[in-house]
């Protein structure tokens, strides 16, 4: 009962930092940002006035050697001629007993 009332005054909208979720977290401060945009490398500095910089260092593009790709190619048929079935003169009667002719 007594954690209740401190679960009412928590705000969803806080993180742990104090700051608003799905808010900037530098308003008013000097910070820096850096991320990839294809090839080059962005880096954005922000004043506190509202004032930034971007700087843009760009790679060349990326060549590489793709070779053609794979085929399949089915391999000829070949026929193999079965064994053939050599059956001995005489009757057999249940596999066991054999009657010679």
């Amino acid at each position: 009962m007594l954690a209740l009332p401190l679960a009412v005054h928590a705000d969803p909208w806080k993180d742990e930092s104090g700051h608003g979720k799905w808010r900037g977290h530098h308003h008013g401060g000097d910070y820096k940002e850096e991320y990839w945009d294809g090839n080059c490398k962005v880096e954005r500095k922000f004043k506190g006035n509202g004032d930034y910089k971007e700087e843009r260092k760009c790679k060349g593009p990326r060549y590489g050697y793709y070779g053609p790709a794979p085929v399949y190619v089915q391999p000829a048929p070949v026929y193999v001629e079965p064994a053939p079935v050599h059956v001995p003169p005489g009757v057999t009667v249940h596999g066991t007993v054999t009657f010679p002719r």
